[in-house]
């Protein structure tokens, strides 16, 4: 599959100045120029975008509501994206990282806890893989496959991790990796990332003028 013909979304509440998405829909269009790009709620200027009401003050409920509006609205096969996820040439969408089994971590805040909880419970009540997507990547959907599934659960009264379940249940080709969310400005590390996965996400510690200036030259640097 040619990703020039690939739809990329990002569920999105706006930030100031936009500087993140502003930066990865550069990233993808130096790269995949024929790309269609989606915004779901707020605007931004090189993406078309579907309105969309935030939907609950809990991020993980409201993103899937958003990734849900898409895929109701325009449905086929896309590539799931954050605002500070970044792809170079080696981003391959059948390369899907897991980091170990799910967990509950103490450590974690509340909201993030529930989400755990209730996607280990849904996907053990079903007898699905408890693997952990939740590896700040981006991730190819299928519109309806997404529907289907989650008209089954009560996402709206409840936190999950929407990738986690989604390719739980629609079993991928896993790759062992790590989490490529990057909380300090360590340049090497944002650059192995993009050679050995073809991607990486950026904290905001990330911001820099390091960090800031790798992102405005992006792929000149690699």
């Amino acid at each position: 599959m040619y990703f020039c013909s690939m739809i990329f979304v990002y569920p999105y509440k706006k930030s100031p100045e936009h500087f993140d998405i502003l930066q990865s829909i550069a990233w993808i269009k130096r790269i995949y120029p024929e790309a269609t790009i989606y915004t779901i709620g707020d605007a931004v200027p090189g993406a078309l975008n579907i309105p969309c009401n935030q939907f609950n003050n809990i991020r993980g409920i409201d993103v899937t509501n958003r990734i849900l509006t898409f895929a109701r609205n325009i449905g086929g096969d896309f590539i799931y994206m954050n605002d500070d996820f970044y792809i170079s040439e080696k981003f391959n969408s059948n390369t899907v990282l897991f980091n170990g089994p799910l967990q509950i971590n103490p450590t974690h805040p509340p909201h993030y806890q529930e989400a755990a909880r209730n996607t280990i419970e849904f996907l053990r009540y079903n007898g699905f893989p408890l693997l952990n997507y939740e590896c700040h990547q981006p991730v190819q959907m299928n519109s309806d496959k997404l529907i289907k599934l989650f008209d089954r659960i009560n996402w709206q009264d409840g936190n999950h991790f929407i990738k986690s379940i989604y390719l739980n249940v629609y079993k991928c080709t896993p790759v062992p990796g790590e989490n490529l969310k990057l909380h300090h400005p360590n340049i090497a590390k944002a650059s192995e990332f993009l050679t050995n996965y073809g991607c990486f996400s950026t904290g905001e510690a990330f911001l820099s003028k390091a960090g800031v200036d790798f992102l405005k030259r992006g792929l000149s640097l690699l």
